[in-house]
């Protein structure tokens, strides 16, 4: 077994421990997918570690609010996705399929701009 896959299954088996399992979807009808989502203001990210269930339908949904720069990102499996330059909460979805157990990486950037608190931030996706 080659040893980023060795790493991608330690890192899913403990962010599942720490968390005590996954949340069960919120209604019946969200049964067949699920969402995860990501808040993005002021050049930072509200959470860097999220969790998914494996070989479910899910969708990515970035709430991105006080961002006002217009080169802001993020960057997923290869693919870049702009997001908004705005005041108020807008929220940007990224569809990721059904996938496999591991860890998916990501990264959030953007310049840095007068009373932003960051420039963004690196996570990881876990699905289990």
């Amino acid at each position: 077994m080659k040893t980023v896959y060795l790493r991608r299954a330690a890192l899913a088996a403990l962010a599942c421990a720490v968390s005590g399992g996954l949340a069960a979807p919120a209604s019946a009808a969200d049964a067949g997918s699920q969402k995860i989502t990501l808040d993005y203001a002021k050049g930072k990210c509200g959470q860097t570690t999220l969790m998914a269930h494996s070989f479910t339908p899910t969708t990515l949904e970035i709430t991105t609010s006080n961002n006002f720069t217009d080169d802001a990102k993020i960057d997923l499996n290869g693919q870049r996705t702009p997001l908004p330059d705005t005041y108020g909460a807008q929220t940007t979805r990224i569809d990721l399929g059904s996938p496999m157990p591991g860890a998916i990486p990501f990264e959030v950037s953007g310049s840095e701009w007068p009373g932003s608190t960051g420039t963004g931030c690196k996570g990881w996706i876990i699905i289990a």
